[in-house]
């Protein structure tokens, strides 16, 4: 299975859910550089992506996703943490992520709840209304 196809699968569950956005396999293959991993045994276990954005100091975190049998495990801090090293490697000074579900868990990292005009402008375009998702931003120092 490539990693493309190993993204795919463990953020599958959550897509059914409808707490992540469906990215098929060519557009995750497209993206890949985006991504970081966690692994055990050769096994994906944790995933998220980080977009940079048209304001090149700013990037987009999205598909954070943890194997359902390894939750409760600090997975997503670590992924935070190889999210944050990212954003510094590419010279991102702000992150943003906007989410329906975990609100509390952004809060309790640092992150701040911000409104849509906060959003680089074609980011802002892009925004599903009809969703309505929160929107929080983290400063990477």
């Amino acid at each position: 299975m490539s990693t493309s196809e190993e993204i795919f699968s463990l953020v599958k569950p959550y897509v059914e859910e409808g707490k992540i956005l469906p990215r098929d396999i060519e557009e995750i293959e497209k993206n890949i550089n985006d991504y970081v991993l966690i692994k055990e045994m050769d096994k994906l276990v944790a995933c998220a992506g980080l977009k940079t954005c048209s304001n090149k100091n700013m990037g987009e975190i999205y598909s954070l996703a943890v194997n359902q049998n390894n939750l409760n495990q600090g997975l997503s801090l670590k992924l935070l943490d190889l999210l944050i090293k990212s954003a510094k490697d590419r010279n991102i000074r702000k992150v943003f992520a906007l989410t329906k579900f975990g609100k509390k868990w952004f809060i309790d990292h640092g992150f701040i709840e911000k409104t849509i005009e906060s959003l680089p402008k074609d980011r802002q375009k892009k925004y599903d209304h009809q969703r309505k998702s929160s929107i929080f931003f983290l400063n990477v120092n």
